[in-house]
């Protein structure tokens, strides 16, 4: 759904609030930057594909970045009024629209130099708007890939393309903000204050970047660095950098990429390598990008490079890895085991069998389902992190399933001397959800409640339900959780100090069930007092009647 509204409308708005400017650019030219950044036919292909994903969550887009740029005294001081923030809103919002046009050509390039008109005519430096690139760039990583969940290689095809285009109309803006700076300086015959004025921004920006960064010479000695790269190799200060090659400060880099770059003019990016910029018993690792220096005449001057560190992680997703392979390991394959012995005593191969005897072996096999089932849900912990976890949300008879489901642990119940009840309403709405996932919440947060409730205790479920929404509630009579605690009680791998509610455990258990509900538009929540006992509550959507 490209709409001809985006460039009709951003064209009127810009020209609207710019002093007259034409920065003239040949049809060559524009060819030659996009084949730079490899800007192809198939790039405006998926990037007009993402028309309608762009068209339905722009709104979101712009309260994303407005909620930013209003909280920052620098970026609140370009909106002095509402009439300012209105019009600046709108003229941003059909920038964006304009995105997904799928056709980069002159008219395009036209306008879009229009863009660095308008930053530098409200004083917008540069340092501004690329952060207002990356935040939109961020917004639009997010909810493309959870738009296209179920098919990543097409997610990461369109958000390169869309990465291409940005840097594509960056690079317009910046030069179309230069051509109107030198005009000025020539204009002022102030051209050194100026430009010592842009070279003390420049530095103000590298300085205080969140990533290393070094300029080298087409011989690799290091021209100038930023501190946290000085810091990323161990020295003290920059003199101890300056003058000296980079293969002497840091041997472990790949000699052979820097060479390629330099000789080749070509641009190098990799992520999460290890690599020892310094000297440590410590594995580190990087995401860094390598590229050349251009001169007018094409010529290489030199190379700049930029590393993140990015080695927690890199551990975090090995810790997941780990995790998710010994619970795969321990857990499954021992139920499995027992499932299988238990079939095989059903089925009469170990010798006959009574229907009393075949009822229990039934009922046996049934639990160690549900305990494998409850494996499974440990590991979707992974699944639900990295995104991949997929849903069957239904409408549901909650209330009737629940009810049965709590009557498998009256026994169990009864072996600890619990008192163990269930409550709802006599008339009910069905609910959307998935109920296998739902079930593995109730199951948790029984099994807790069981767990920390002393001998004559007593544990009530209980389901209330209004027309938008159910309220399932777990109360037990149990230790009860401390007031400091209840704020991390739903955090990934967390646990309470020794000897209080949760300490033996993974620390997964109630942030799975966050996961779920949430998952589910859901929200859970628990109110507990030491000594009295804690109360879980959880919500979620009944079906819409008509």
């Amino acid at each position: 759904m490209v709409e001809q509204r985006n460039n009709d409308n951003i064209h009127s708005t810009i020209a609207a609030i710019t002093p007259d400017l034409e920065v003239k650019m040949s049809d060559e030219e524009i060819a030659r930057r996009k084949e730079w950044l490899e800007l192809d036919k198939v790039d405006e292909e998926n990037i007009r594909a993402l028309d309608e994903i762009l068209s339905a969550n722009i709104d979101d887009l712009m309260d994303y970045l407005y909620n930013h740029f209003l909280s920052y005294d620098d970026t609140r001081s370009f909106f002095p009024d509402e009439e300012t923030l209105r019009r600046a809103r709108a003229g941003q919002r059909q920038y964006f629209l304009s995105l997904t046009c799928g056709k980069y050509d002159q008219e395009y390039v036209s306008h879009r130099t229009r863009v660095g008109a308008t930053h530098y005519r409200i004083g917008l430096d540069t340092r501004w708007y690329l952060g207002a690139y990356y935040r939109a760039l961020s917004f639009l990583r997010k909810v493309v890939s959870e738009e296209m969940e179920n098919d990543p290689h097409r997610s990461h095809e369109m958000l390169s393309s869309l990465i291409k285009l940005v840097f594509f109309d960056m690079g317009l803006a910046i030069d179309t903000y230069n051509s109107m700076k030198m005009q000025a300086l020539r204009e002022h015959k102030d051209i050194i204050s100026q430009l010592d004025t842009e070279r003390k921004v420049t530095k103000g920006i590298l300085e205080n970047a969140p990533i290393g960064i070094v300029r080298l010479s087409s011989d690799f000695v290091c021209l100038e660095a930023n501190s946290e790269f000085v810091e990323m190799v161990g020295k003290e200060s920059l003199e101890d950098l300056v003058g000296q090659s980079i293969f002497q400060i840091c041997p472990a880099l790949p000699r052979d990429e820097f060479s390629a770059a330099a000789t080749s003019g070509t641009s190098r990016r990799v992520a999460a390598e290890r690599l020892q910029l310094k000297e440590s018993d410590i594995d580190s690792y990087f995401d860094w990008a390598l590229w050349p220096v251009k001169e007018k005449d094409a010529s290489t001057s030199g190379l700049v490079a930029t590393f993140s560190h990015v080695s927690d992680s890199v551990k975090l997703q090995q810790q997941r890895e780990d995790f998710v392979a010994t619970l795969t390991h321990d857990l499954k394959t021992p139920i499995l085991a027992a499932n299988r012995a238990l079939k095989l005593l059903m089925e009469g191969d170990f010798g006959p069998i009574q229907d009393s005897q075949k009822t229990i072996i039934e009922t046996i096999l049934q639990s160690n389902d549900a305990m494998y089932q409850m494996v499974l849900t440990l590991l979707d912990v992974y699944k639900y992190d990295s995104g991949v976890k997929q849903l069957n949300i239904v409408p549901e008879d909650l209330v009737g399933k629940t009810e049965h489901f709590v009557g498998e642990f009256t026994k169990l119940a009864e072996q600890k001397q619990i008192q163990l009840s269930f409550k709802a309403p006599a008339k009910t709405v069905p609910v959307l959800c998935d109920y296998g996932e739902v079930r593995r919440v109730v199951q948790n947060l029984i099994d807790n409640s069981l767990k920390y409730t002393a001998r004559g205790g007593k544990i009530e479920v209980i389901i209330d339900q209004s027309d938008e929404t159910t309220l399932v509630t777990v109360k037990d009579t149990g230790k009860g959780i401390s007031e400091e605690d209840l704020p991390k009680l739903f955090q990934r791998f967390w646990q309470a100090a020794s000897g209080g509610r949760y300490y033996a455990s993974t620390g997964l258990g109630l942030y799975l069930c966050r996961q779920i509900v949430e998952s589910h538009e859901g929200k859970i929540w628990c109110e507990s007092k030491p000594g009295v006992g804690s109360s879980f509550f959880f919500t979620l959507p009944n079906v819409e009647l008509e």
